[in-house]
């Protein structure tokens, strides 16, 4: 390695050239042309990589962002999946109900704010009073002393009995199956007139089966309990043998298909009258029916249409429009329902009639949507709280229908309160990154907006359809106890004893009175129905009769 050549003392040191600086090669034009093409090859090729290098780069960057974007899209649909799964195991495994558990409380999935209210009675509210059930009848029972405990123990000398009011009353109920003979006491003519038989005897005892052994009170029992409490047959059939009565099953089914046609026209008189008016409430659950019939399917449905007076339900093996077209017919008015598509297709079809549809299943659709979501939970806790104000509003305009002022007031309250719930919904909707879930629920809450709020311009529909659903309790509790229907006559008579007692608790009728009362004038007119049905509608009886039916004392005049 050569040194530095320094000129003077202080200055920067000189670089000497390369030591092939100065130095010449001599090549040929051959030589130089060759080299000049390998530069060139080289340079090309490096250029021709780092273009590769760049697409390559730009490649990756394209599939790094589709990759991200693509993993976006998976983390959405598995947040979905699983929201969707737990409201799943929520239909299946969860409460049958919206009440707020302990559990949920503990783990914050709630709509509602926890409150210290206590259960039961609240101070300061006047209670019911005890019942004097002065309308039972009194059996008088004396009570004495033994012999021996009628005296002095000391001395022995009896004790001066004397009579005092004092008295002590036990309620009690004392069933007992019996057997009522009748003796029938024969008259012989004396006269010799020709027309008149020899001997004359009193017609026997009505019967509702021919030649049956069994009582109108026994199917009045049977048909009670089954029909309106949700007990089967087999299970009263072991509680009658703890009375000693031992009855066949196969009696009392041939026994219930024989009286069948005898609630036929009491059920066709109140489908008549169901239709005769002007709003309803419907809805239907899923029934089985065991027997075998041409459809080959076991699935029936239970559909209940009720109005203010009566209610009538019907069992088919469809649960398309056919069956709500049948029941109302022709008519015109306004149904409260579900958003069940039978309902409007109905609608479709028949212009004069109107759905309204039920905010308490709007309701529940926000609390199902948050369900295995926490980011949902503010969400649908808002959207709760906005339809128990909504429903709050028109409580209070309920409440002062008679008094025009402060209904104008409470009627200006309502509609602003369904203006803001309209604009908050289109604004949610019109968000870039709205969950599936609760985009799902606002379109159906955007779609069946006209029907919703069909009430704020007619105080008298209700918000719900509530009043369907508790009328089917008694349906579903058969359904759960006795498992539907085994033929097609049973599923009739279920249809039609359904229908007789929702419509006798409307009007407050005791139905074991009204059932014992038909089926005799049944018995009478010769195991048929009655020819003329008006004892027996409730809209069609008298103030006497229904005070008879309800077991109440007429009206004083």
């Amino acid at each position: 390695m050569q040194n530095a050549h320094v000129s003077g003392s202080g200055t920067t040191p000189a670089l000497l050239p390369a030591p092939f600086a100065t130095s010449q090669v001599i090549l040929t034009k051959q030589e130089h042309i060759q080299l000049k093409q390998q530069a060139n090859l080289w340079h090309a090729m490096w250029k021709a990589a780092c273009g590769r290098e760049k697409k390559v780069l730009a490649k990756n960057a394209s599939l790094i962002a589709q990759h991200k974007a693509e993993m976006a899209g998976l983390n959405t649909q598995v947040a979905d999946l699983k929201s969707e799964l737990a409201h799943m195991k929520h239909l299946l495994f969860g409460r049958k109900s919206e009440k707020t558990s302990s559990s949920s409380k503990k783990s914050g999935n709630t709509t509602r704010p926890p409150s210290n209210r206590k259960r039961g009675h609240q101070p300061g509210v006047p209670g019911s009073g005890r019942h004097l059930h002065n309308n039972l009848p009194v059996v008088h029972e004396s009570v004495d002393l033994p012999v021996d405990k009628q005296c002095c123990t000391v001395c022995h000398r009896p004790f001066k009995s004397f009579f005092n009011d004092d008295s002590c009353d036990v309620i009690e109920v004392e069933v007992k199956a019996h057997v009522r003979r009748y003796h029938r006491r024969h008259y012989q003519k004396t006269c010799q007139c020709p027309e008149t038989p020899n001997i004359t005897t009193p017609p026997p005892p009505p019967r509702l089966i021919n030649k049956g052994k069994l009582g109108i009170s026994v199917w009045v029992e049977l048909l009670l309990n089954k029909y309106a409490y949700g007990i089967p047959i087999n299970r009263q059939l072991e509680s009658y043998k703890t009375q000693g009565l031992e009855l066949s099953q196969a009696t009392i089914s041939f026994g219930l298909e024989a009286i069948t046609p005898f609630f036929e026209p009491v059920a066709e008189a109140t489908r008549e009258f169901v239709a005769s008016s002007d709003q309803w409430h419907a809805d239907e659950t899923r029934w089985i029916s065991w027997a075998h019939e041409t459809t080959g399917s076991h699935k029936h449905w239970l559909w209940v249409f009720l109005c203010d007076q009566a209610v009538y339900f019907s069992i088919a093996d469809t649960r398309a429009a056919v069956v709500p077209e049948s029941i109302i017919g022709d008519g015109a008015g306004t149904l409260v329902c579900d958003r069940y598509s039978a309902y409007k297709k109905l609608a479709n079809d028949a212009v004069s009639i109107n759905l309204a549809f039920c905010w308490a299943h709007v309701r529940r659709d926000f609390i199902d949507a948050q369900r295995g979501d926490p980011e949902l939970e503010k969400w649908s806790a808002t959207w709760v709280n906005r339809i128990g104000r909504l429903y709050h509003l028109n409580s209070q305009r309920l409440e002062v229908l008679d008094e025009p002022e402060q209904l104008a007031t409470q009627q200006l309250r309502l509609e602003h309160q369904v203006e803001q719930m309209a604009i908050q919904r289109d604004q949610e909707l019109n968000r870039p990154k709205l969950r599936v879930r609760a985009k799902k629920v606002l379109e159906s809450l955007q779609n069946h907006w006209e029907g919703l709020t069909r009430f704020v311009t007619d105080p008298g529909i209700p918000m719900d359809n509530n009043a369907a659903e508790q009328a089917l309790r008694t349906g579903v509790v058969g359904r759960k106890n006795y498992y539907g229907s085994g033929s097609v006559w049973s599923a009739d008579i279920a249809a039609f004893l359904f229908s007789v007692f929702m419509t006798l608790k409307l009007w407050d009728i005791n139905p074991k009175i009204w059932l014992g009362a038909y089926l005799e004038a049944c018995a009478i007119n010769g195991r048929k129905p009655p020819n003329d049905l008006t004892p027996y509608l409730p809209w069609l009886m008298s103030e006497e009769r229904l005070c008879e039916m309800r077991n109440h004392d007429p009206p004083k005049v």
